[in-house]
């Protein structure tokens, strides 16, 4: 008997949630939106310096163009490991 009202009970339950899920669904985007919004979240040019940097992630090749132009040389890294996961 319990058996049956548990079978029961989770048979609407899935009904409920399927239902409920269906209803939930991601509404369409126009072309037109999707490039107004890929626009405006897209990093704008300036807006981030460190990335127009020419990074080097082999540390004597750094040594060695910093050596020549005479220039400091700096190491980012995180306590966990790499910053560029290369742990």
């Amino acid at each position: 008997m319990i058996a049956k009202h548990l079978a029961c009970g989770l048979m609407a339950l899935a009904v409920v949630s399927a239902r409920a899920h269906a209803a939930d669904g991601v509404p369409e985007m126009s072309p037109a939106d999707f490039e107004r919004l890929l626009a405006a979240i897209k990093p704008q040019q300036g807006e981030s310096p460190w990335r127009e940097i020419p990074w080097l992630t082999n540390v004597t090749e750094a040594r060695r163009q910093a050596s020549a132009l005479d220039k400091p040389l700096v190491i980012f890294t995180a306590a966990d490991g790499s910053p560029l996961s290369r742990t």
